[in-house]
């Protein structure tokens, strides 16, 4: 019984649902047939090519000293041309529009439709003519050109619109068809788009090009024979093409094309009263800005500052903005005249002088393209030292030194050998000393005997990586100074003709000595041993006198300070390595004493080795206190949580 209900009530649903669809799709073709029946214009207004509106005086009161239609002249006249896709002021000056300016015009256009509209031939019968409905002598005339299907079709006749007065009722107009045969009264819409004036129509933007698609940037002076600075973008990055070929900064590049399209017109200055070339200084620009996108390029040529008044200095540069003459240049879109347009811009001060040092504003600073993860071994090399050689292990990120007096390769500290490739990567020049050194320059700089050589080995980019498509596969960077008494330090990459001058304190920062990049975990016991007792000697003690700590696990709880030093006793680590060999006395601030604590723990189960010893040197600061260790022949200073303990328990009496 409920399945035959539910079957019942679907068939009434898709009944229902057939019925609605059935009437709706003849009222929905009703509906559009009265849309496009309301319609002033055809299709001929979805595509235009090029529009011109014509204002016209009004006529006089007495209709006989108004002339001919064919005869009237115009108080202004707009014409707008699409050029590439992008709309063009063509009169009264070449200037590209405003496109929301424009789209509103070709909406209004294309979607302009009537509330009423009667035949030009009725109106006779009521004793009227055009001149009853401001059609006579139109103030507004728009003629349109719609486009051609292809470029070698022929393009299709322009259309003429007439707009006449101003209804009684209802704030109308009226409007004369392009056949001249229908009077149309439409909404006030049409006319305050056609009402608008030309500062709102013309754009004030200078360059259109945004960063994401620019592919390159061109700077040259206007004088002859002037050296012209291009940048070209490589995927990711930007370089110098000209006058040199060097890696360009990306951030301050794309900083520099923001600010161009932030630039706008601060006046369009009238043909007839435009100063001479030599006042405006485009004679001779100072620079020629050509910003190059997809398929389009936009130049802007900057000239002299702007003087207010006869005998009045120039504003000075050190102002935050400058008001220069320029002009755009549209060598690369076809335009109706020759002339270009002057008019003044405010230009950051700022920009200006990015623009005028270009070449060393706009460089990297970076010495080293480098990617820290594809070194897989560096050599440091300085005079009377042997070379060291750290190496990436095959088998893991660990790196090993292989020094010529070691007997073995030893660990290194990733950590250590991190910061040093963190900082050659970084390392940014203080300033561009020479694009282009002769060898006597580089015998006076010291590069006949550098300080420093870091010979670093790369593995081989991986698939899709940025950068470019000839990586190098290994990387040499000298550091020189003229003598040992000139602070300077000066830096070359191999292959690379640049000089660059880096911090002095760079030097101290890459010692050439393996003792340094050692790797600081010393000893690290198994889980599976713990520490049963842990002893703490004076060294001048006699062998009866009670230790300065002797500590047996218990049930009771271990005091923090003991606890810390016990976690670093089973993973011993050091700060830094003082010392590959345990000498007998150990120099503390400056004055040389023997070690003051012998520290012992036996270990459960005992190891072949014995029990782990340690000698203790007094704290010589709040962040330094050496040790040794005899079985592994090095001196070594305290990380500062374990130090902190012993102070706890060495130096401090025990509270009641």
């Amino acid at each position: 019984m409920r399945s035959k209900f539910t079957l019942v009530l679907l068939a009434l649903n898709l009944a229902l649902f057939g019925y609605l669809l059935l009437s709706e799709r003849p009222w929905s073709a009703t509906q559009r047939i009265d849309e496009n029946r309301r319609r002033v214009l055809g299709p001929e207004a979805a595509d235009l090519s090029s529009l011109e509106i014509a204002l016209f005086p009004p006529p006089a009161d007495n209709a006989s000293d108004t002339p001919p239609a064919t005869d009237r002249q115009p108080d202004s006249v707009v014409r707008l041309e699409r050029r590439e896709g992008s709309w063009f002021l063509a009169a009264p000056l070449d200037w590209p529009a405003n496109d929301f300016a424009v789209r509103r015009i070709l909406n209004e256009l294309q979607f302009l439709e009537h509330e009423t509209s009667f035949p030009v031939a009725e109106i006779a019968r009521n004793e009227q003519t055009l001149a009853d409905f401001g059609l006579q002598h139109p103030r507004v005339v728009v003629t349109a050109t719609p486009a051609a299907p292809d470029s070698s079709a022929t393009p299709p006749p322009p259309f003429t619109l007439r707009i006449g007065a101003t209804a009684a009722v209802g704030n109308r107009l009226y409007v004369l068809s392009p056949d001249e045969r229908r009077i149309h009264v439409v909404g006030p819409g049409l006319a305050a788009a056609l009402s608008l004036e030309l500062a709102q129509l013309r754009s004030d933007q200078l360059f259109t090009i945004p960063v994401f698609e620019a592919r390159a940037l061109t700077l040259q002076a206007g004088v002859a024979n002037a050296a012209r600075t291009r940048l070209r973008r490589d995927q990711t990055r930007w370089l110098f093409e000209a006058p040199i070929t060097a890696r360009a900064a990306k951030t301050p590049v794309e900083l520099a094309i923001n600010d161009l399209n932030a630039l706008r017109v601060a006046r369009f200055i009238p043909a007839d009263s435009a100063p001479p070339p030599e006042v405006t200084g485009l004679a001779a620009p100072r620079i020629r800005i050509t910003l190059e996108g997809n398929a389009r390029r936009e130049t802007l040529q900057l000239g002299a500052p702007v003087v207010r008044a006869i005998g009045a200095p120039p504003v000075p540069e050190e102002t935050e903005t400058v008001e220069l003459y320029a002009r755009l240049d549209w060598r690369s879109v076809p335009s109706t005249t020759d002339r270009p347009v002057l008019f003044t811009v405010h230009v950051p001060a700022d920009l200006l002088k990015k623009l005028d040092a270009a070449q060393t504003e706009l460089r990297d600073r970076r010495v080293l393209d480098l990617d820290p993860a594809r070194v897989t071994a560096l050599t440091l090399s300085a005079p009377r030292y042997p070379d060291l050689r750290i190496q990436k292990l095959d088998t893991s990120s660990a790196w090993q030194i292989a020094a010529p007096a070691a007997a073995s390769p030893q660990r290194a500290d990733p950590l250590l050998v991190g910061r040093l490739l963190q900082r050659l990567q970084l390392l940014e020049a203080i300033r561009f000393v020479s694009d282009a050194p002769s060898r006597p320059e580089l015998e006076n700089l010291g590069f006949n005997l550098p300080q420093r050589v870091i010979t670093l080995q790369l593995a081989p980019a991986a698939a899709g990586a940025s950068g470019p498509s000839t990586a190098p596969a290994e990387i040499t960077l000298e550091l020189a100074q003229p003598n040992p008494a000139d602070p300077a330090l000066y830096a070359r990459v191999s292959g690379q003709p640049f000089i660059y001058a880096v911090p002095p304190e760079l030097l101290a920062q890459i010692p050439v000595a393996p003792i340094v990049f050692r790797d600081r975990s010393l000893a690290s016991l198994p889980e599976d041993v713990r520490i049963s007792r842990l002893v703490i000697r004076r060294s001048d003690a006699p062998p009866e006198t009670a230790p300065v700590l002797d500590h047996a696990p218990s049930a009771e709880p271990v005091p923090a300070p003991l606890a810390t030093l016990l976690a670093g006793l089973r993973d011993l680590r050091a700060q830094t390595i003082v010392r590959e060999d345990v000498p007998p006395t150990v120099l503390v601030e400056g004055v040389e004493r023997p070690w003051a604590y012998q520290l012992e723990a036996t270990l459960d189960p005992a190891p072949p080795s014995g029990p782990l010893r340690l000698l203790l040197a007094e704290r010589g600061g709040a962040t330094t206190q050496l040790a040794a260790s005899e079985e592994l022949g090095l001196v070594f200073s305290l990380e500062q949580p374990v130090l902190d303990a012993l102070w706890q328990l060495l130096y401090r009496e025990p509270a009641p």
